[in-house]
């Protein structure tokens, strides 16, 4: 490799657009392992909710069939906690190190206070993990239940709202979001909601990044089409 070919090859790599392309697709693995996570519980979930698999999960004689797919919801849920948590905490980290002081600081921190700081769910969902990681896990149960007039047996997993309003350390909108579900909170109705705001969020942060990076991003295309012209022109 000639000098001017080397000299070339390392400006590009160490542009300021190949830089913020490296620290995207690092925070991308954190957000990946939640929607992972997500995207399992969900199809675990849709599984047990499955009318044709419910029927045989209700039979005594599947009993450890049962007992077992409900371990494994259980196991995916614990994991969704976890990493909901975990990309709440590698966000806030990467934000503060690569763009305190910056306008994608200031817009994330508006986007957070006005869309979740104080909503009802986002808490309730974060306050869950607090909860999981000082009590276990919350309190579920897999029910089953007859449509009238049918043979039909639907099937869900359920969180127990009146043992977990027992714990002292909910926060105040976690509380509100809390007073205002029914005995039992279907976990698939509390999961889905969730996500699709943690996954609007990201999509969002996202799209203000590569603005903010607009014109670096352009310079890195400039200097890769000249080496990739060099190395044509060379050969």
């Amino acid at each position: 490799m000639s000098k001017e070919k080397y000299d070339l090859h390392v400006k590009m790599l160490e542009c300021d657009g190949m830089k913020f392309q490296n620290r995207m697709k690092s925070h991308s693995f954190t957000l990946n392992i939640f929607v992972g996570n997500d995207t399992e519980l969900q199809e675990g979930l849709s599984i047990i909710e499955n009318p044709d698999v419910a029927i045989k999960l209700v039979l005594d004689k599947n009993r450890q069939e049962s007992m077992q797919a409900h371990r494994e919801i259980n196991r995916l849920f614990h994991n969704y906690l976890a990493s909901a948590k975990t990309l709440i905490d590698h966000t806030r980290v990467f934000i503060d190190e690569y763009y305190v002081d910056t306008v994608v600081a200031s817009n994330y921190k508006v986007k957070i206070l006005d869309e979740f700081a104080n909503d009802p769910l986002v808490r309730f969902v974060q306050d869950l993990r607090n909860f999981m990681l000082h009590n276990g896990l919350p309190h579920n149960e897999m029910s089953f239940s007859f449509e009238n007039g049918s043979s039909t047996i639907e099937s869900q997993i359920n969180l127990d709202t009146i043992k977990l309003q027992q714990w002292t350390r909910w926060t105040k909108p976690s509380k509100n979001f809390l007073n205002l579900q029914s005995e039992k909170l279907s976990l698939i109705e509390l999961i889905q909601p969730y996500s699709e705001k943690v996954i609007e969020l990201h999509n969002w942060l996202n799209s203000e990044l590569y603005r903010y990076h607009e014109k670096d991003l352009q310079e890195f295309r400039e200097l890769q089409s000249a080496y990739q012209n060099f190395a044509q022109n060379v050969t």
